[in-house]
Order: C-alpha cells, then sequence, then structure tokens
C-alpha cells in the first residue's frame, strides 16, 4: 500500500512539474508573473504538497524564484544571465567534447545528421530544434559523466524560453543547420581541435542571438 501511494505522489508531483514548466516555457505564464500554489493545485485538482515540490524542482533549474513574504514569481533573464549561461555551457560542452568524441558511433552521427537534413527539406523549425537537442546532448552524455549532464541540463532549462523563441528566426536556423553540418563532420573525421573550434564558434554564435532576444524584452 505504501508503494501504490509513494507512486502516486511522484506521479503527482511530475504532473505538476510538467504542467508549471510547460507553461513557462510556452509564455502562458510571462517573467516576473506571479505563480499562486493554491490555484495550480486547483486547476490540477490534486493537493499543495506536490505543487509545491514541483515549485522546488522548478526554482532549483532557475525557471522561477521566490522571494520570502512576496510569493514565487517565474524568473526572467537579462542579456548578463543569457550570456552566463551560454559562456558555462561552452565550457562544460568542450570539456565533454574531448570525452565523447571517441565514444559517439557512426549510426548515431548518421540518426542525427538525417534529422538535421529531413528538417532543413521540409523547413521544419521545429525538427531542427529537435535535431539540435539531440546533437548537443549525444556530445554531454556520452561524456560518461553524470554529473556534467546534470550541470548542462540545469542551464538548458533556463535558456529554453530563449531558444523557442529564437527558432523563429529562418535565417539564425539556416546558420545553425550548417554549423551543426560542420560539428558532424568534423566529429566523423575525429578531429578534435577543428570540432572544438567549430563548436565554441556554434555557441557563441547562438549565443549572440540569444542575447537579442532578450533585448527585445520578449524573456
Amino acid at each position: 500500500m505504501s508503494t501504490i501511494k509513494a507512486g502516486d505522489s511522484i506521479a503527482r508531483k511530475d504532473e505538476a512539474y510538467n504542467y508549471l514548466k510547460n507553461a513557462i516555457l510556452t509564455y502562458q505564464f510571462a517573467p516576473d508573473e506571479a505563480i499562486s500554489e493554491m490555484a495550480i493545485s486547483k486547476e490540477l485538482k490534486i493537493s499543495r504538497t506536490p505543487v509545491r515540490e514541483a515549485m522546488r524542482e522548478l526554482e532549483i533549474e532557475g525557471l522561477i524564484i521566490s522571494y520570502p513574504s512576496r510569493g514565487t514569481f517565474v524568473a526572467s533573464l537579462t542579456p548578463y544571465d543569457v550570456e552566463e549561461i551560454y559562456e558555462l555551457r561552452c565550457l562544460l560542452e568542450l570539456w565533454a567534447l574531448k570525452h565523447s568524441l571517441q565514444r559517439i558511433t557512426e549510426e548515431e552521427l548518421n540518426e542525427v545528421e538525417n534529422m538535421f537534413q529531413k528538417a532543413a527539406e521540409n523547413s521544419d523549425w521545429a525538427g531542427l530544434h529537435e535535431a539540435d537537442r539531440k546533437l548537443h546532448g549525444l556530445i554531454v552524455e556520452k561524456s560518461g559523466s553524470k554529473r556534467l549532464i546534470t550541470f548542462v541540463n540545469t542551464l538548458n532549462s533556463q535558456i529554453e524560453r530563449v531558444r523557442r523563441v529564437s527558432a523563429k528566426e529562418q535565417g539564425r536556423n539556416l546558420r545553425s543547420y550548417e554549423e551543426h553540418m560542420q560539428i558532424i563532420s568534423s566529429i566523423r573525421q575525429q578531429d578534435l581541435k577543428k570540432c572544438e573550434s567549430i563548436l565554441e564558434e556554434h555557441l557563441h554564435s547562438v549565443a549572440n542571438s540569444a542575447i537579442e532576444v532578450v533585448r527585445t524584452g520578449i524573456c
């Protein structure tokens, strides 16, 4: 009986977490908007405890922020925040690349390359976004470092709102496609220095685009 109750509790917390995270990433909850634990509880028809637990996780990820006696709000991002996040992401991914380069298989590269090509041919910007996540996730996951994966996932959660907005920019998407093709090619060649250079240049380019998105006041 206790196992079922524990499982139900986790499921309700996950439901609240997924609901809140999706609402934040899709701007149903705007930056700096207050989030009511009680309102979410009523909306999802669950108790406040799993909502509170979900909000704690989202605060750790940097998506929401709580102030004593003021309440909980959707976190906003400044250009400085975005610059710092991408600098950290670049450092972590370059470290991951050194450890994952020889572990990424041809089959995995073929799969992600096909994702990029299919999405580009169909002007499927959402598909390009997914292929982007797949390739960068592959570099990080193949590093074999659980701590690194956790750190990068936390950073990615914070910038996902920016990426969704910037993904609508066709010019940036086309450049991103070309950059990713170069990254895949250099991984195939097992050319670490070349791959590091292309990856770093790509992440700096993405960072600059993201900073411009934030400067518009959208995020």
